[in-house]
C-alpha cells in the first residue's frame, strides 16, 4: 500500500514548466522523483548527531566516548511522502504564481499594423529614456505604437536611439547608431538600417527596427520566416524613415530569415533585402 501511495505520487506528478524561475521548487522535485521508492532516508539520533545504521549499531561517538543512545526511528514512508507533498504544493504554488501573474500571452495586444503614437507620448519617452544631455537636443524621427506598447526611434546631434515602452512601463534604450547616413547619400531608393536590436522584456524577447529611407520609398513591409511559418510586420514609414518591432521567441533569435520589401513611388516592382545585410550594410542610391 505504502509503495502504492508512492508510485502514484511519482506518475502523478509532472516538471515544473520552464517559465517557473524556483530552482528550489524544480531540484526538490527532481531529487523526489530520481530517488529510490524502496530506499528510505537513515534516521537520526536524538539531536541530529548521527544516524543510526540499518542493522541497528548506533556508531560510537568521536573520541571513543560512550556510544550514543539511539532514538526511536522515525517513520520513513511517512518523511519521504510528507517531503513529496511539500514539493508538489510549492511547485504547485509558484506554478499558481506564474499563472496568475502572467496568464495574459506574451504581447497579446501586439499588432502586425501600426498605430499612431500621440507625440507628447513620445516626448515623454525620450524624456524617460534618453539622459538629460542627449535628451535635450533630441527630436522624434519616427515613433509608432503596437497594442500597449510604444516605440520610437530618436535622433540626436551625434547619433540615433531607439526607446521601447513595453506593457508595464519599462523603458528600455536597445540601441545607439552612430555618425548616421545623411538624405543625400540615400537618394530616392536608398535604405539604411538603424537599428534591429534584440530585446527582452518580462514577457519575452522582441525584435526592433528603425531606419532611413530615400525619397521615392513609400512603404516597408518585413517578412519574418522561420519554425515552418511566415508573418508579415508593416512598418511605420513617414518623413523619410521607417520603424517596427515585433515578438520572437528564442527559437528565432538565430535561425529566422527575415527580409525588408520596399514599395516605391513610381510604383516600380518592389525590391527585397535581407535584414542582416543591411544591418551590416546600408544601400546607397
Amino acid at each position: 500500500m505504502k509503495h502504492n501511495l508512492d508510485r502514484a505520487l511519482r506518475d502523478a506528478a509532472e516538471p515544473v514548466p520552464a517559465r517557473v524561475t524556483e530552482p528550489f521548487a524544480q531540484q526538490l522535485l527532481d531529487d523526489i522523483l530520481r530517488s529510490d521508492p524502496g530506499i528510505g532516508a537513515a534516521p537520526m539520533a536524538a539531536g541530529g548527531s548521527a544516524p543510526i545504521t540499518e542493522t541497528g549499531a548506533v556508531p560510537i561517538a568521536s573520541g571513543g566516548a560512550a556510544p550514543i543512545a539511539p532514538s526511536r526511528p522515525r517513520p520513513r514512508p511517512r518523511l519521504r511522502l510528507a517531503v513529496a507533498g511539500a514539493a508538489l504544493a510549492l511547485a504547485a504554488t509558484a506554478v499558481l504564481a506564474v499563472n496568475s501573474v502572467g496568464a495574459e500571452r506574451a504581447y497579446a495586444s501586439w499588432t502586425p499594423d501600426p498605430s499612431p503614437l500621440p507625440a507628447a507620448e513620445a516626448q515623454a519617452l525620450i524624456g524617460m529614456c534618453l539622459p538629460p544631455s542627449a535628451a535635450a537636443g533630441a527630436r522624434v524621427a519616427i515613433s509608432e505604437k503596437r497594442g500597449r506598447y510604444a516605440f520610437v526611434n530618436v535622433v540626436t546631434a551625434e547619433d540615433t536611439r531607439t526607446c521601447f515602452r513595453d506593457r508595464s512601463g519599462g523603458v528600455h534604450e536597445s540601441s545607439i547608431l552612430l555618425g548616421p547616413a545623411g538624405a543625400e547619400q540615400l537618394g530616392a531608393r536608398g535604405i539604411e538600417m538603424y537599428a534591429w536590436p534584440q530585446l527582452r522584456t518580462g514577457e519575452g524577447w522582441a525584435r526592433l527596427m528603425a531606419g532611413r529611407l530615400g525619397s521615392q520609398i513609400t512603404g516597408v513591409t518585413i517578412t519574418v520566416r522561420g519554425g515552418g511559418e511566415t508573418r508579415d510586420v508593416r512598418a511605420t514609414v513617414r518623413n523619410g524613415y521607417f520603424a517596427a518591432w515585433y515578438p520572437e521567441d528564442d527559437r528565432g533569435l538565430q535561425t529566422n530569415d527575415t527580409t525588408l520589401r520596399l514599395q516605391f513611388a513610381d510604383h516600380r516592382p518592389g525590391r527585397n533585402l535581407d535584414a542582416g545585410d543591411l544591418l551590416i550594410q546600408p544601400v546607397l542610391d
